[in-house]
């Protein structure tokens, strides 16, 4: 319609028409490209609204099961602790052979430190967060958590020198009733009920007490993961401070 009201004016040379024409055309496109500009806008937003609650989701998960982590290496470590002083007295476990023998199992515990970053990975390929604060913070939880996780990629010696000493019928005990993996997470029970006879658990005590290399191995192990529970507090407050800011910004939408 608008092209031969253009045409009609343009044949009876009626310029200023032609000019009212032209400024409504132009007005037109302009209106439709800020329309379609506004829409875009509308949905990216929409669409990092909903990134940034998932990762405040993933940042929170993370802090949870890391949490669990520092509370299973801090009994790995007292159980650790226990079990050197044990070996350095060079004394007979008496009637509690079990509960050493339970302490040199728990010492050896390991559990991998990793944690999820699929939703910050997606949203750094969609172009979010546009909050440069945000993204610093993340980066910073990032690096914090992969340093902790490179540093125990591997798995102990002790913890296959001990396993090796132990034999299968009370490991077999130990799995069932001193150990439990719930919701993705490892606990260790600290007072389960004793699975072996005093008598067969001072042997094996013993046995793995007397091995020339589980003292220096245990002692490396424990040194290792002594301050890894304080470490992990810190790279759990890392987190937080992420997730606060991601509050902010969600406050703010």
């Amino acid at each position: 319609m608008i092209l031969s009201r253009v045409t009609k004016h343009v044949k009876e040379q009626n310029w200023f028409a032609v000019f009212i024409d032209f400024i409504i055309v132009v007005f037109g496109v302009f209106i439709g490209i800020q329309v379609a500009n506004w829409n875009e806008a509308q949905v990216e937003f929409q669409q990092e609204t909903e990134a940034l609650i998932e990762l405040r989701k993933e940042l929170h998960g993370s802090i949870v099961s890391t949490q669990a982590r520092a509370l299973a290496y801090k009994q790995a470590t007292d159980a650790g602790k226990r079990s050197l002083a044990f070996i350095d007295s060079q004394q007979d476990c008496g009637e509690r052979c079990w509960d050493r023998l339970v302490d040199f199992m728990h010492a050896s515990q390991w559990q991998s430190l990793n944690v999820s970053y699929a939703s910050y990975q997606n949203m750094r390929n969609q172009g979010f967060p546009a909050s440069i604060v945000i993204v610093d913070a993340v980066e910073v939880y990032v690096a914090h958590s992969k340093n902790n996780a490179q540093s125990f990629n591997e798995l102990p010696l002790y913890r296959s020198l001990v396993r090796q000493l132990i034999n299968v019928e009370a490991q077999e005990y130990y799995w069932q009733y001193c150990w439990a993996f719930k919701d993705g997470v490892e606990i260790y029970n600290l007072q389960c009920p004793e699975g072996l006879s005093n008598h067969a658990a001072k042997l094996l005590v013993n046995e793995v007490s007397n091995n020339a290399n589980i003292k220096p191995h245990l002692t490396e192990w424990v040194g290792a993961i002594v301050s890894l529970p304080n470490a992990l507090v810190d790279q759990n407050k890392t987190a937080q401070k992420a997730i606060d800011l991601i509050n902010q910004e969600l406050e703010t939408r």
